[in-house]
């Protein structure tokens, strides 16, 4: 799931499109791409890359909501208006992690980097 999280983010900035409120991400499974659809700044939408879909949402700055989303295994990114999480660090139980890559292009990159991700923590990375 490392390799799925930290892919998905690379292509965030990059991948970005469609209509306000979706995000589209290329499909680690096939050519087409993906489509987050129901995107605010009020919810976090977690994403599953295993599965392709969306596995649910929360309100943002829920403490309650935060702490079971964090228990949970099922998801490996969420997006909130600018903010992205990924399950590992401080936001889940997973291996999640985020690894900003200039330097390949996601679209025929065959090996993930092992090195240099970032794990989440409290605060906002610029």
């Amino acid at each position: 799931m490392i390799l799925g999280a930290a892919l998905a983010v690379l292509c965030l900035a990059a991948c970005q499109g469609g209509k306000k409120g979706q995000t589209v991400l290329p499909n680690v499974h096939e050519d087409a791409g993906i489509v987050l659809s129901g995107l605010d700044a009020e919810h976090w939408t977690y994403f599953s890359l295993e599965t392709g879909e969306t596995v649910g949402r929360s309100t943002f700055l829920d403490e309650a909501e935060d702490a079971a989303w964090a228990a949970r295994t099922d998801w490996d990114i969420a997006i909130c208006g600018d903010y992205l999480k990924t399950n590992g660090g401080t936001s889940g139980q997973g291996l999640g992690g985020i690894l900003r890559d200039t330097e390949h292009n996601f679209l025929t990159l065959e090996e993930a980097p092992s090195e240099g991700y970032l794990i989440d923590e409290v605060g906002i990375v610029k």
